[in-house]
């Protein structure tokens, strides 16, 4: 055998191997196609009625919700001007804030800080003890009028506005008001009160814009500067919504009844029914395990947690 030809195959063994680490290392990369966006399946876990209790005027008008990081859920009520703590029972804990005027949304900004929109020109920040005491510790009064609002950093938050003409605002934890890069291209018009909601997609620099009269669900990729408007015949009246498994968005489709899944690129991963008319507000625990919304309807009010699995393939 010549020294070429058997250079020629050690050549040969080498690139075969290489191949096949290739093709190894690519098969149980943890980017592999398991990681991609996929639909999920929604069990009920727990139901409950909101009819008015102790010294409520109103039937209780659950306006925002979130999780704290230890599995609590919070919610303001906007209707009884109350934040509550409940466990995973949804049974209230501690006794609830009572507000001074009537909050609409309520972001977790911390494991124990709570940022609140008030109706107006106002935004609270509050602290949650591990006994369930929810204490005041600075009120901000704003520029404009906030009504949504969610994390966009640890120390930022994006809200959605009414009767401004800049649709989504940012404001810092420290109450400084700024705006967003005008590359983004925004609807050009006022909305009136509860006709948009926001979320934020941190991992994705992804804007959620919901509008509820135009049935659209607006995406925005902060860093690249592009936008896409989705509609289809599953968002109808479109209200909260909040950041899903997977770097996904789940959307509160209110003439449908029912959660629409989508991916930051505006696919429609599917629509999921939910048992309660007019799915209002919507939020997903830190573990992504489960998801609570709460409904806005004349009749029983309702607040209810959901198991979220991924679907059988």
């Amino acid at each position: 055998m010549s020294f070429k030809y058997k250079s020629f195959v050690s050549q040969f063994i080498s690139f075969f191997l290489l191949f096949i680490i290739i093709i190894i290392s690519v098969n149980t990369s943890p980017i592999c196609l398991s990681s991609q966006p996929r639909p999920v399946t929604l069990e009920l876990l727990v139901s409950v009625d909101l009819p008015k209790t102790g010294d409520d005027k109103k039937e209780p008008l659950l306006s925002g919700l979130d999780f704290l990081p230890d599995g609590r859920l919070v919610a303001v009520d906007n209707n009884n001007m109350k934040c509550i703590i409940l466990n995973e029972q949804l049974q209230r804990l501690g006794t609830p804030y009572k507000f001074k005027g009537s909050p609409i949304c309520v972001v977790c900004v911390s494991h124990d800080t709570l940022c609140v929109t008030i109706s107006g020109q106002e935004v609270c920040l509050l602290s949650v003890s591990t006994d369930n005491t929810i204490s005041l510790t600075r009120e901000i009064n704003t520029t404009s009028m906030f009504f949504s609002i969610c994390c966009m950093s640890p120390s930022n938050m994006v809200v959605s506005t009414y009767d401004d003409p800049r649709p989504l605002r940012m404001i810092s934890v420290d109450g400084v008001e700024s705006d967003f890069d005008h590359f983004l291209t925004f609807p050009m018009k006022k909305y009136e009160v509860d006709e948009s909601r926001c979320t934020y997609v941190q991992s994705k620099n992804t804007l959620v814009l919901t509008d509820r009269l135009a049935h659209t669900v607006y995406l925005y990729d902060t860093l690249n500067r592009t936008s896409r408007a989705v509609t289809n015949e599953n968002i109808q009246e479109p209200r909260g919504a909040c950041p899903g498994p997977g770097d996904t968005v789940l959307v509160c489709s209110k003439d449908k009844h029912s959660i629409v899944h989508l991916t930051i690129n505006g696919k429609i991963l599917g629509t999921y029914p939910v048992d309660m008319k007019g799915p209002y507000s919507i939020c997903m625990s830190k573990d992504g395990t489960r998801l609570v919304v709460s409904n806005n309807c004349k009749g029983v009010k309702k607040l209810q947690l959901y198991k979220i699995s991924p679907a059988m393939s």
